[in-house]
């Protein structure tokens, strides 16, 4: 039962993880074109 259970998680969470990185990516790649430094 834990076993599934983490697995549940890791499954949930992952597209989610992605989705957030890309969105970072995205707004990192936006900045640059607009010539902000972070």
């Amino acid at each position: 039962v834990k076993r599934n259970k983490k697995y549940f998680w890791v499954a949930a969470i992952a597209p989610l993880v992605s989705v957030i990185l890309s969105t970072i990516l995205v707004l990192l790649t936006k900045a640059e074109e607009h010539g902000v430094v972070t």
